[in-house]
């Protein structure tokens, strides 16, 4: 008995020559008689070849035909063999003729017709330059009255120079084109792996990869040698070609209208993923086992047989990380208790991929229900580290404000210099005068502190870096380097120190001397303290004098200026996306500088390094508070920085950046694309109605395909009313379900399963809205439309 669905690739050989063509072949196929039939099949047998036909030069013998298909019933490989014949037949073209080869494929299915093609082909030779005329040769197709499978002889590429006899490109491009554009065949015929990798190189630079298939054939004329064409010519590795079918007429007619559904190796189905093999159930007494495809398996049916029911049901009620609602699952339970269905949880919750509901695609994509950050982070790769990036603008701010304070400072100290009357007295001083000038002496511990603080960020990222992927010897250089940079940091820790505990010592003293001048005045006479103040008020001048002098000598003028640095980022690419993780900015710069400060000034405002005052500052700050003004500058400055850096993604598709288009809810395209193309996540996709709120233009142009790409990547379970997502996409099996008198029926197999009791494609044409529109448009020309 034939199975229902396909489980694995049949492997093809469509063109076999026997003795019968001696009278083109002449000793070539001598030995290729009908008593040796046996050793043909067991040529085919050792090749695994399951589906195959004898294909003689303008010819056909039932016995031989006969002979062979008695193969069918015997324990070999060989599943289906189908009458054929290679015709010749003269094409008229700019006005030449050319005779080319086309490899003619017949039905099997009425035995009468194919016994009668023997002699319709003697009464009807070919008799034009030993060929048919294109108009005799379809008359005497329509005479035959077979559905009829039509392949091309193109044994060169169709990119070679100069075309081969007999090959269909022999009648030039227009010629061949219109062939292609009209489907006159249904296939083109190569015959070595050079050919095929080429001609798909020439159909994909001529966007054809969807128009034309090629199918090889072995061109066997003698079969002691097969699968080599003679003894002069012996290979040792066929490309045979593979097709996803069930061994029928109607099959192999599938399968060579669809080019996804032909390979040069069996790889159709997932090899590594779970799949789940049947879907049992009880309806009363009937226990139902109905075999799945380890691809795409569709469910019908009237809207009240359950057909979401028995989804859910088949998964316990659970999707992944979220649980029914319990209304809806008491529904359910009670619909199976009042028809008397049992169905046992089949489908665990590590074994589902994704679980798409009925309306939750619409609701994802037009309602931004699904956080688009929870569905796509897993294909972002790691965000930019911006510590490095950080303080390289840090550093420049740090100088900057360092510029602006000293000279703010100096400006505040000129302002500031003291004015006090001078003391004119030739009296003898009274008493002794106390001058304290001993604050002038202090230094500063702010340049070795901050160099402190540099070193410990190099130390941290130093430290950062040994938690990466990096050799041994990195790891030991770095380890050296974090020692020497330590060391540093202790002699400059110590300096601060010592400069801290000087300035501390001096602190001291110069209190001393405030007290002890303090008491000291109220012993004198009101002349003895003006002369002192005097004195102090000079000395305090001196001071503030050789102060300025020294800070002036120590402004350095300031031009901003920040080493250009490009900000790397992190991509992914998924399919035909490129996800990428950067920061808000792509480069750091001397121009990033400058704009990140006029970001903080009022519009129209710039600095003016040399003759910027504190006072001007503050006029050109944006939103300025009481805050005071460096402060408030670098804070600002800070702030802007911090978000410039924040990360940010991007899906780069086609050139452009898609992700902000995602505002709205996550695109249907890209989100079909990243299901079909996932290759890591094991499980089953079980989706509910795919059609939902999706354009019958936007499932035709790219989601058909997406799912196809899906069905040989992990099984998928789907519900469905939409004819394009049962017959255009070509799915490996429909599972009707209706209801009479209480009891459920099961119907189901591949598209082209066909027994007594019922034809899977009259189940879709009969049940499905717009069914058999479907199923006329998929068929290639009317003539295998006629059963329908």
């Amino acid at each position: 008995m034939m199975e229902k669905i396909a489980v694995n690739g049949l492997k093809l050989d469509l063109h076999i020559h026997s003795a019968v063509s001696s009278s083109k072949d002449g000793s070539k196929v001598k030995n290729n008689t009908l008593d040796n039939v046996p050793l043909l099949v067991q040529k085919l047998n050792e090749q695994g070849v399951n589906v195959c036909s004898i294909t003689d030069h303008d010819s056909f013998s039932y016995d031989m035909y006969l002979a062979l298909k008695q193969a069918e019933n015997t324990d070999n490989s060989i599943q289906k063999v189908l009458p054929g014949v290679e015709f010749s037949v003269c094409f008229s073209s700019n006005g030449s003729e050319r005779v080319i080869h086309i490899i003619a494929i017949f039905s099997d299915e009425d035995e009468t017709k194919v016994r009668s093609i023997e002699n319709l082909l003697k009464t009807t030779p070919p008799n034009y330059l030993h060929a048919y005329k294109e108009e005799d040769f379809l008359d005497l197709l329509r005479k035959i009255d077979i559905n009829t499978i039509l392949i091309a002889h193109q044994k060169n590429t169709l990119t070679s120079k100069q075309a081969r006899k007999n090959d269909a490109n022999i009648l030039g491009n227009k010629k061949f084109l219109e062939f292609v554009y009209t489907d006159y065949f249904e296939a083109f015929e190569f015959r070595n792996r050079r050919n095929e990798v080429l001609n798909k190189n020439f159909l994909i630079q001529n966007k054809l990869d969807d128009k034309i298939r090629f199918v090889t054939g072995t061109d066997c004329h003698d079969w002691s040698v097969y699968p080599s064409e003679t003894p002069d010519e012996i290979i040792d590795s066929f490309p045979y070609t593979y097709i996803k079918c069930l061994p029928t007429f109607r099959g192999l007619v599938m399968a060579m209208t669809d080019h996804t559904r032909m390979k040069v190796v069996d790889s159709f189905f997932t090899a590594t993923r779970y799949t789940l093999p049947s879907i049992n159930f009880t309806n009363g007494d009937s226990n139902f086992e109905i075999p799945l495809s380890k691809g795409i398996n569709v469910i019908i049916g009237d809207n009240s047989v359950g057909k979401s029911l028995l989804l859910h049901a088949l998964t316990g009620y659970i999707k992944p990380k979220s649980l029914l609602p319990t209304s809806v699952v008491a529904g359910y339970k009670k619909y199976l208790k009042e028809h008397k269905l049992s169905i046992p949880k089949q489908i665990t919750e590590e074994h589902i991929f994704c679980f798409d509901m009925q309306g939750e695609v619409r609701i994802k994509f037009e309602e931004n229900k699904l956080n688009r950050t929870e569905f796509l982070e897993k294909y972002f790769p790691a965000s930019i580290e911006s510590t490095a990036y950080k303080a390289l603008v840090e550093s420049e701010i740090s100088r900057m404000i360092d510029y602006l304070s000293q000279k703010f400072e100096f400006a505040s100290k000129v302002k500031k210099l003291g004015q006090f009357e001078i003391e004119i007295n030739e009296e003898n001083a009274e008493s002794l005068t106390f001058v304290n000038n001993i604050g002038y002496g202090k230094q500063k511990s702010t340049p070795f502190s901050d160099i402190v603080l540099q070193i410990e960020n190099i130390i941290t990222q130093l430290g950062n870096i040994i938690k990466m992927n990096l050799d041994t010897e990195d790891v030991d250089s770095i380890q050296s380097t974090i020692e020497t940079f330590s060391k540093m940091k202790e002699k400059y820790d110590t300096k601060t120190c010592l400069i801290e505990n000087e300035n501390s010592r001096m602190e001291v003293v110069s209190g001393v001397i405030r007290k002890k001048t303090t008491q000291h005045k109220k012993s004198i006479s009101d002349a003895q303290k003006r002369r002192s103040a005097f004195a102090e008020n000079t000395a305090e001048l001196k001071n503030q004098v050789v102060e300025l002098v020294t800070a002036s000598r120590s402004i350095h003028p300031y031009t901003p200026s920040i080493v250009q640095t490009q900000i790397r980022a992190n991509t992914n690419r998924v399919c035909d996306y490129e996800f990428v993780s950067k920061l808000q900015i792509d480069e750091i710069n001397t121009e990033y500088f400058l704009s990140l400060i006029s970001r903080t000034l009022k519009s129209g405002k710039k600095i003016d390094w040399e003759t910027i005052t504190e006072k001007r500052l503050q006029d050109m700050l944006l939103k300025y508070d009481d805050t005071p003004v460096l402060q408030f500058f670098n804070n600002a400055l800070h702030m802007l920085l911090e978000e410039d850096l924040r990360p940010k993604n991007s899906i780069i598709y086609q050139g452009m950046d898609k992700y902000a288009e995602l505002s709205s809810g996550l695109d249907a395209k890209i989100y079909f694309d990243l299901l079909s193309y996932e290759t890591l996540q094991d499980g089953i996709y079980i989706i509910d109605q795919p059609e939902d709120n999706i354009s019958q233009s936007a499932i035709r142009n790219y989601l058909l395909d997406r799912f196809k790409t899906m069905g040989e990547n992990r099984q998928v379970i789907m519900v469905t009313h939409n004819p394009q997502f049962i017959v255009n996409l070509d799915i490996d099996n429909l599972i009707f379900l209706s209801q009479k008198d209480g009891k459920i029926a099961v119907q189901s197999g591949a598209l082209e399963y066909n027994c007594p009791e019922y034809n899977i494609l009259d189940i879709v044409a009969q049940n499905i809205d717009g069914g058999l529109d479907s199923i006329k448009k998929r068929w290639k020309r009317y003539e295998k439309t006629s059963d329908l």
